[in-house]
């Protein structure tokens, strides 16, 4: 996962509360559209939700970067919110870029665009993956994507069965040395 995060507002929030978003913003650029932007972080929401509180910290720090989007001729066969709708726009304006998101739609319009895509449990599996997070903290954070998010109990059950054989390959490779 070395490329550039575009990330749309589910998987912002998701990662966000699931103590994630500061470790991708470490690890890799994550940059978000204005639209994204105005939807997760305005003045009623950083009183409401610890979330909006950290990606407005994390924009404010720079680590994630806010980008104004260039609309020219971009369809999509698949009405959308204005959010994801930015996102995949961005991401073809941008070198390399990887979709974050977790709405069904985006990933759908994501393997229409043929834009490479990444959802949140993945994401979390990659950070372990890149030595960015603790086996114990991340399995934490993908059983909570299990309770407040909507995913299949088979995305959460292959991502922590990933993280199993991940860590036995780390463990593996540590008793070789």
């Amino acid at each position: 996962m070395k490329n550039i995060i575009v990330a749309d507002s589910c998987a912002l929030i998701l990662l966000a509360k699931c103590g994630m978003l500061e470790l991708l913003a470490e690890a890799i650029p994550v940059i978000i559209p204005v639209g994204v932007y105005n939807e997760v972080v305005n003045k009623e929401l950083l009183k409401k939700y610890a979330d909006a509180v950290v990606i407005s910290d994390l924009v404010s720090k720079k680590r994630i970067k806010v980008v104004p989007v260039k609309y020219k001729s971009f369809r999509i066969p698949i009405s959308m919110d204005k959010g994801e709708v930015e996102a995949l726009v961005l991401a073809t304006q941008t070198a390399a870029p990887v979709v974050a998101t977790d709405d069904r739609k985006a990933i759908k319009a994501c393997r229409y665009l043929k834009i490479p895509f990444i959802i949140s449990p993945k994401i979390a599996v990659e950070l372990y993956r890149m030595d960015k997070i603790d086996f114990e903290r991340v399995k934490s954070g993908i059983e909570k994507m299990k309770i407040i998010g909507r995913y299949s109990p088979d995305i959460i059950a292959e991502a922590l069965l990933e993280l199993e054989v991940i860590r036995n390959a780390k463990n593996s490779h540590r008793q070789g040395s």
